[in-house]
């Protein structure tokens, strides 16, 4: 009896607070995405203005607060093509793509930087090209639904004692095909979570971890590496020619970036 008492007076302050921590997190979110959207919004204006550096630092403040949208890459990218900052325009392109595979502006644009730079990209797998098409967050969804649909479906038609079940059996056997196929989807953009961009003019991708090691390969700005291992101030990566290098920390950077 006495310990049931003393669980409750632990609950009573947990109850307490609960609630009003919720609405503090959503007031706190609430005004991260105004903020966000204030920022777009100004960045927008800038750039209209012609005003390029201080877009780009409205769009940049967006990113940091994690409010990402494929048109807030896109128009970074496009302020960064402006300033002359080729390597990081395509980096924002990728982004983009990342978040919309089928945005058509970034495709033009990154297809036309990249033949400007001479960016070197390895050749794309056959698992890039079956699994093009809709973003992760989309895949991650149709994995989910189709997942429950296809248990509760073989469970009904295992357990149903009808006749006529076929349309049932089918029904489920589709939701399997669709939940492996985004599952590979899935399993194709965690690879690729090492992707990074090179955003300096050009690099000198070396065989070990130092100035004067010898040369792995020359690296255009925009040119997609792979990264496998960090060693101080280097980084050692998988190039576009499947032959592998140390670059300098400061002149690639990751596609996908990671939320604080």
């Amino acid at each position: 009896m006495e310990s049931a008492k003393r669980r409750q007076m632990w609950r009573r302050p947990f109850g307490r607070w609960f609630s009003p921590l919720c609405v503090l997190l959503f007031l706190v979110s609430a005004c991260v995405a105004l903020a966000a959207a204030g920022d777009f919004e100004a960045g927008n204006q800038l750039y209209d203005q012609g005003k390029f550096s201080e877009a780009k630092t409205r769009y940049v403040n967006v990113a940091l607060s994690g409010e990402w949208t494929p048109n807030l890459f896109y128009n970074l990218g496009n302020c960064e093509y402006r300033l002359g900052e080729p390597g990081r325009a395509m980096l924002d392109y990728e982004r983009t793509l990342a978040l919309d595979p089928g945005h058509p502006e970034a495709k033009a644009n990154l297809t036309l930087l990249r033949n400007q730079t001479g960016a070197k990209t390895p050749e794309p797998s056959w698992e890039q090209y079956a699994f093009a098409g809709l973003s992760q967050d989309t895949w991650a969804i149709a994995v989910a639904v189709a997942g429950w649909i296809a248990v509760f479906g073989l469970v009904a038609a295992a357990t149903s004692r009808r006749h006529g079940n076929a349309g049932l059996w089918l029904a489920s056997i589709a939701a399997v095909a669709v939940a492996a196929y985004g599952g590979g989807v899935l399993w194709l953009s965690a690879q690729e979570r090492g992707i990074a961009i090179v955003v300096v003019k050009n690099v000198e991708a070396r065989l070990a971890p130092a100035d004067s090691a010898g040369l792995a390969d020359s690296l255009p700005a925009g040119s997609r590496v792979r990264v496998l291992s960090e060693r101080g101030d280097w980084i050692y990566c998988e190039l576009p020619g499947e032959s592998r290098g140390w670059i300098p920390q400061n002149a690639i950077e990751k596609v996908r970036m990671g939320k604080s």
